[in-house]
C-alpha cells in the first residue's frame, strides 16, 4: 500500500480542484445530500440523490472527472433510484485516503467498506472509463452485492491494445503536462472536443494538472473471470473509442460474458456521457428496469 495519502502536487493544486469541484456541484441539477463514510483507506465522499426507499444504484465516475461527472445523468437515473456518485479513494474529489489502495483486493475491499457503511446488501452499479474497471474488479470480487453492473467504455486493457489515435492523443500529456496537451486528449476522448464554456472539461484540466500522477490503476482480468460473472451485464462502447477497438471489444465481451447485453454507440467517443447523454441514459435506465 502506499503510505503517502496525498494524490496532488501541493495544498494549492488540491484547493483548485476543490474549487472547480464546487462549481460543478453548484450545477447539480435536483435535490442532493453530501455524505462521508469510513473505511480501511480513508473517508469516501458520496453525492446522494433520488428517493430514500427507492432501489440504490452506485456510481464510479471516470479518472480526473469526480462524483460530479453524473451531473446531466441525474435528472433521469434518480428519478426511480437512490443513486450514490461516489469521489474515489485514489482520485481527484472530497474522498480523503489514509493510504491509497495498492492491489485488486485492496479497491474491492474498499467498495466493499462503503456499501457495508451506506447499508447496501445488493445495489446496480454502473462505471465509466476507469470507473467501469473498478466496477468490473468489484463484481468479481464480491459478486453477491451486485446487482446488475453496466459498464460505459471501461478502462479493461483485457478489451483490446490501445488505438494509433489514443497513443497520438495520450502521450503527450504524459510526458508534456500542460493545458495545451490536456485539451489535445481531450479532443481524442470526445466527438465535441475540448469546449472553454464546457465545466466538465475544464475539471479534467485542472485535475490533470494538479494530480501528482496521471495513470490510474489498471487491473488485469482473465477471460476465466469474465466467463464467471452471473449477474446481468451491460455493455456500452462509442463507435469513435481510441482506447481499443469498439467491434472488437464488443465481440470479445460477448464471447466471455454470460449474460451480456453489449452494444456499439454511434458517433460518441470514450466520453459517452458527454457525447450522447440521451441515448446512454436511455438505455441505462431500459437495462436497469
Amino acid at each position: 500500500m502506499t503510505t503517502d495519502p496525498s494524490i496532488y502536487k501541493s495544498p494549492g493544486g488540491k484547493a483548485r480542484c476543490m474549487a472547480v469541484y464546487d462549481t460543478v456541484l453548484a450545477h447539480w441539477p435536483v435535490p442532493y445530500e453530501q455524505i462521508d463514510v469510513p473505511t480501511r483507506f480513508g473517508s469516501t465522499h458520496i453525492i446522494a440523490s433520488g428517493p430514500k426507499d427507492a432501489p440504490p444504484l452506485v456510481l464510479l465516475h471516470g479518472n480526473w472527472a469526480t462524483a460530479t461527472m453524473w451531473s446531466s445523468a441525474i435528472p433521469d437515473l434518480g428519478r426511480d433510484h437512490r443513486v450514490y456518485a461516489i469521489d474515489q479513494i485514489d482520485d481527484v474529489g472530497k474522498s480523503n485516503p489514509t493510504h491509497i489502495p495498492a492491489s485488486r483486493i485492496d479497491y474491492a475491499d474498499w467498495l466493499l467498506d462503503v456499501f457495508d457503511q451506506l447499508g447496501l446488501e445488493q445495489a446496480d452499479i454502473v462505471g465509466l472509463s476507469y470507473g467501469g474497471s473498478l466496477a468490473a474488479n468489484f463484481a468479481m470480487s464480491a459478486s453477491n452485492r451486485v446487482k446488475r453492473l453496466v459498464l460505459l467504455c471501461p478502462g479493461i486493457p483485457s478489451f483490446g491494445p490501445p488505438t494509433g489515435k489514443y497513443a497520438i492523443h495520450g502521450m503527450p500529456i504524459i510526458f508534456f503536462p500542460s493545458r495545451l496537451t490536456d485539451k489535445w486528449l481531450i479532443q481524442g476522448l470526445s466527438i465535441k472536443g475540448y469546449r472553454s464554456d464546457d465545466l466538465e472539461s475544464e475539471q479534467l484540466i485542472v485535475s490533470a494538472m494538479n494530480l501528482r500522477s496521471r495513470i490510474p490503476f489498471r487491473p488485469v482480468f482473465t477471460d476465466d473471470e469474465f466467463s464467471q460473472l452471473k449477474m446481468p451485464v451491460l455493455l456500452l462502447i462509442g463507435d469513435k473509442e481510441i482506447l481499443y477497438d469498439a467491434r472488437s471489444a464488443v465481440n470479445h465481451a460477448r464471447q466471455l460474458i454470460p449474460h451480456i447485453e453489449a452494444e456499439i454507440i454511434s458517433n460518441a467517443g470514450h466520453m459517452l456521457n458527454t457525447d450522447q447523454p440521451e441515448i446512454v441514459n436511455e438505455r441505462v435506465l431500459k437495462f436497469l428496469a
